[in-house]
């Protein structure tokens, strides 16, 4: 019976260490879940609000670990250009590698730019000129297609972040505290429209950064 104490004990003691482990495993930026959108700012001619997951007749996986909530993002293109929405992190994130995504997209199709912020001169800001252009971080950003209807899982591994304002910053990717740097200080995503003239109507979810 003491015997059989300490093996029912030690299959605990693994479970948790497990369970331990995985919480560390990724940073949870917003799955909206909340039903509030109170962290992020928006920028642009863009509507944000989140709303309920939509529906979906046949098995769907990634649908399916949505939750109840996502985010969604609505617009008219002035110049391809629809708008953006942004959070301010703070974060050390030097222990992920890559940012985690599920898009749900649309007949309209269009663009989403990613851009990552990491602070440089370790004041936990990032100061901007009249562009809105970083003064002294290194912003790093990336672009990818938004597909049509459903959802989309998209896994972006930091690496494919390339420095957008050389000559700014370091020019390097150091998101961790270090010499009294915030890390990765804010992310911001930007819409594009397929056409001049066209419109934006997307939702996102499940936003996380992991290994």
């Amino acid at each position: 019976m003491q015997k059989l104490k300490w093996v029912l004990f030690l299959v605990l003691f693994l479970v948790l260490g497990t369970v331990a482990s995985a919480d560390l495993t990724f940073y949870l930026v917003d799955n909206f879940e909340s039903n509030s959108a109170s962290r992020w700012f928006s920028f642009g001619p863009i509507e944000m609000k989140v709303v309920p997951n939509p529906l979906n007749s046949k098995r769907d996986l990634i649908a399916e670990s949505c939750g109840n909530y996502l985010l969604n993002l609505s617009g008219k293109a002035n110049d391809w250009y629809i708008g953006g929405i942004g959070t301010d992190l703070m974060l050390d994130a030097s222990s992920y590698s890559r940012l985690q995504i599920d898009i749900y997209g649309s007949i309209n199709y269009g663009k989403l730019r990613i851009e990552l912020y990491d602070d440089d001169n370790g004041n936990s800001q990032i100061e901007q000129d009249k562009n809105w252009q970083p003064l002294y971080d290194d912003k790093w950003a990336v672009e990818i297609p938004i597909l049509g209807p459903g959802f989309t899982r998209v896994s972006i591994p930091f690496s494919a972040f390339v420095d957008d304002n050389p000559g700014i910053g370091d020019d390097k990717w150091n998101p961790s505290n270090q010499r009294g740097s915030a890390g990765l200080a804010r992310l911001q995503m930007v819409f594009v429209s397929k056409e001049k003239v066209g419109k934006v109507d997307v939702g996102i979810d499940n936003i996380l950064l992991t290994y």
